[in-house]
């Protein structure tokens, strides 16, 4: 059971503009302009935001725009995303549409936080392909070999 002020609801007639901080739980109905850091953020199929959004997840039906960094995300039937989506895990239903830029955060278990990218999913991992490794294209992919 939710405490009270542990979810915040954005109706469907309302509009806000700003900065929504120490919300555990947001619903989206009407129309955000805002950056965001939540548990889990639901963006129902009349609402639409566009901003930034944080959480450890985030389901949406109706618009999202902006860059989402989420640990799960499940896009259903009706949602149209659009900007950049950083995920963990990604679940599409058949209708969503998808048209980002999407990223992966595929995170190494390690206990040494040097060796870890888990802070920072705009740095890319290191290239581990042979061309990489000798600066050479491997000889079964030359021509005429």
């Amino acid at each position: 059971m939710d405490k009270l002020g542990s979810k915040t609801i954005i109706g469907a007639s309302a509009t806000f503009t700003g900065k929504i901080a120490n919300a555990r739980v947001v619903e989206v109905h009407g129309k955000v302009n805002a950056d965001l850091i939540a548990e889990k953020v639901t963006i129902g199929e009349a609402g639409r935001f566009d901003g930034a959004i944080r959480a450890d997840l985030v389901v949406v039906s109706g618009h999202y725009e902006g860059k989402m960094q989420a640990g799960s995300v499940w896009a259903t039937a009706t949602a149209s995303i659009s900007g950049k989506l950083h995920y963990e895990t990604l679940q599409m239903d058949r209708g969503a549409a998808l048209n980002c830029h999407i990223v992966h955060n595929w995170r190494a278990k390690t206990d040494d936080p040097e060796q870890s990218n888990a802070g920072n999913s705009d740095v890319p991992l290191p290239d581990t392909s042979n061309k990489a490794k000798t600066g050479t294209v491997p000889s079964s992919s030359k021509k005429g070999v």
